[in-house]
């Protein structure tokens, strides 16, 4: 099948707007379709791209997935052959100026197995000698671990001429080509996490919307046309095998899932695996009127700032009568991630907000600090006591949490959890409560990692 797609892997910049989040919204005001993924745990960027794109993102984690077969069963349940599949990496970068530039391994790994071109944008605000040795070092990392490098695109140009500098120099020695270049002029500060999550965000992200329509008008800077080429060259995606079969009967399973901006910092993942699984999704937004007339046989509450809406919780009456039916234990029900204190009973609010409570569905307290960029810390879940997760003790999960939020036993140390570090494997903590078939995780949970286990546990 035909899934045009393509990489690019950002050099990051503390408190800079990424510049793929530009060029896709470049991409859209050009007439563009596009389908957007980001290839890392960033809630920045994927709430970025959902308020300036407006439209769903996926989240694409090679380490969160678990392995290669998952992750390309994911992109191809969310990809479309009709549009430019664009995938928003992380390219790392330098901690200093003449430091070495570290590639994560995520980027070379996502080029491998989505088996497509990755584009670099490098940063060229400094000399061009420095440029072109960051160009050298990031090329030779992504083709150690993936496929050759055919272009890169330079940031932050400082003028015309010093970029025919780099660009004659990098063409001296690589035979990368450039895509063109985007000038200071279009640099932007990013918002914050809360205020992309705020009332105000399309307000907020104006700057940003207008700095990509700048960078359209600039005639010749950007070869937009190569975007959509580079994609259309991936080789042809072959269909991949299902990892676990659909729920018996699935048709009939339908699962709510609520709806609201401060809930999707963590992209549409888990919406698509209900769907792959054959679950019938239905939209319960937090606020407005409900408009499905079918019988709802689980509750999902995504990942995200929930502490901004709590009140919205408790004034939907049709959320409160399903949370109501759902303790009981009978029906699935699962809260993940900043939302899991809406389940739980004392809510600690940030900066001195003062307290909340929740539906005191599970046993445990929630606390609250500022959302924080660069605080995310990648997870994997073993059993430590019955849960409708993970039965077997050889059974895993991944996910990752953010220093911002945290669940406490407000009686008993009763996790149902033990995580450790994905990376290094050391012991970090406890989490999770549940009870039945109700399960709460101060953890962002990636049910792509284990599907199967997703499975068992919707069909009950």
């Amino acid at each position: 099948m035909n899934l045009p797609r393509l990489i690019l892997a950002d050099e990051h910049r503390s408190g800079k707007v990424p510049s793929g989040v530009l060029i896709a919204s470049a991409l859209k005001e050009l007439g563009y379709k596009i389908k957007l993924f980001v290839g890392n745990a960033d809630e920045l960027t994927i709430r970025s791209l959902q308020v300036i794109c407006n439209q769903p993102v996926t989240l694409l984690d090679p380490t969160l997935c678990g392995g290669q077969a998952n992750l390309r069963w994911l992109f191809e349940s969310a990809a479309s052959p009709d549009c430019i599949n664009l995938v928003l990496a992380n390219l790392g970068g330098r901690i200093l100026e003449d430091a070495p530039f570290k590639v994560p391994k995520e980027c070379a790994l996502l080029s491998d197995w989505l088996n497509c071109d990755v584009v670099p944008i490098i940063y060229s605000d400094a000399s061009s000698t420095l440029t072109v040795r960051s160009v050298a070092a990031v090329i030779r990392q992504i083709e150690d671990g993936g496929k050759p490098v055919r272009a890169i695109l330079f940031r932050a140009i400082l003028n015309n001429r010093e970029y025919e500098l780099v660009d004659r120099e990098a063409r001296r020695i690589f035979t990368a080509f450039s895509v063109g270049s985007m000038p200071r002029v279009v640099e932007r500060d990013s918002p914050s996490l809360l205020q992309l999550c705020s009332d105000s965000a399309a307000q907020v992200a104006l700057p940003v919307r207008s700095a990509a329509k700048q960078l359209v008008s600039m005639n010749q800077m950007v070869n937009w046309a190569l975007f959509s080429a580079m994609a259309q060259a991936a080789p042809v995606w072959p269909r991949q095998p299902r990892l676990c079969d659909a729920i018996t009967d699935s048709g009939k399973v339908n699962i709510a899932v609520v709806k609201h901006p401060v809930l999707s910092i963590s992209g549409d993942g888990t919406e698509h695996l209900l769907r792959v699984l054959g679950c019938n999704v239905v939209d319960i937004p937090l606020v407005g009127s409900i408009t499905h007339s079918v019988p709802i046989h689980g509750v999902y509450l995504p990942h995200g700032l929930a502490y901004i809406a709590l009140p919205k919780f408790f004034s939907n009456i049709y959320l409160k009568t399903m949370l109501a039916r759902g303790s009981t234990g009978g029906a699935f029900l699962f809260a993940e991630g900043g939302s899991s204190a809406v389940l739980g009973d004392r809510i600690i609010l940030p900066e001195g907000q003062g307290e909340g409570r929740g539906f005191g569905i599970l046993p445990f307290n929630s606390i609250y600090k500022r959302a924080t960029f660069g605080s995310i810390k990648k997870l994997e879940a073993s059993k430590r006591k019955d849960n409708p997760l993970l039965t077997g003790s050889r059974e895993r999960v991944m996910g990752y949490a953010s220093d911002s939020y945290s669940m406490v036993a407000s009686e008993e140390e009763d996790e149902c959890w033990t995580t450790v570090d994905a990376l290094d494997h050391k012991k970090t903590s406890r989490d999770g409560w549940s009870k039945d078939r109700i399960l709460a995780a101060s953890m962002r949970v990636e049910p792509w990692s284990a599907p199967d286990l997703f499975r068992r546990w919707l069909e009950g």
